[in-house]
């Protein structure tokens, strides 16, 4: 394993290891790191800022009215109408008093229960905090696999399941039913319009743009030219790792 494929271990397994002591943990430990930090360094430099915006004001040119002439309408058109009834007889009709439908019949499934062997844990290695003469350190740890007994439900007779038809019922009913549709005898008085005179608006009011250009200057910034980050060194401990 190269030095850079451990460090991107560490650093992934950093988030959930836990620190423990060697009498307290379990397995083997076969390599240990400690962590080493490295501060961010910042310089100076100058940059153009806005000292004002640009701004865009609105002047306002007020509306012009006059006197308008128009027609108005006082009494719209409307039709009279005279309306001949419709004309209707009544007539048997088959209908469906009970729509022919599926039953659905089954029988349960039977259900036994049986144990099987199955890994509650692979094994494998791990990462982990420990302390060791006194100096906490991060380890690889080894762990055995671990097996247990699960019930689990297995089926014995998977049941059956069928079905049968009822057929539909029927019956007569008597509806009105149109013979001759309703009709209407129409014409049409025209409009009345009368012609009225008005104080308007002729030009309504507008808003013209006008630009203030920004205003720049300069200033100086502290910013980071690079960030500060952690890194890891092996350590080798006398009957440890």
């Amino acid at each position: 394993m190269t030095g850079r494929l451990i460090i991107s271990l560490l650093t992934a397994a950093s988030s959930v290891a836990v620190a423990v002591t060697p009498a307290s943990a379990g397995g083997r430990s076969t390599a240990c790191y400690e962590p080493v930090a490295q501060p961010a360094e910042y310089a100076t430099r100058e940059e153009t800022v806005v000292l004002r915006p640009a701004e865009t004001v609105y002047d306002t040119i007020p509306p012009r009215y006059g006197w308008s002439t128009h027609e108005v309408l006082v009494e719209p058109s409307r039709i009279a109408e005279k309306i001949v009834p419709a004309q209707y007889s009544l007539v048997e009709k088959q209908v469906v008093l009970e729509p022919q439908r599926v039953v659905r019949h089954a029988t349960p499934p039977t259900y036994r229960t049986v144990h099987e062997n199955v890994v509650v844990h692979p094994g494998g290695e791990r990462w982990e905090w420990r302390w060791i003469d006194g100096k906490r350190v991060y380890c690889r740890v080894v762990v055995p696999p671990r097996y247990a007994k699960r019930p689990r439900t297995v089926v014995v007779d998977p049941g059956r399941e069928w079905t049968s038809v009822v057929p539909a019922r029927y019956g007569v009913t008597h509806e009105r039913v149109l013979i001759r549709p309703e009709s209407v005898e129409r014409y049409v008085i025209p409009p009345r319009y009368e012609t009225v005179r008005e104080w308007v608006m002729i030009v309504p009011e507008r808003r013209v743009a006008r630009v203030i250009p920004a205003k720049y200057g300069t200033r100086t910034v502290t910013v980071k030219v690079r960030e500060a980050h952690d890194g890891w060194r092996q350590v080798h401990l006398r009957g440890s790792c």
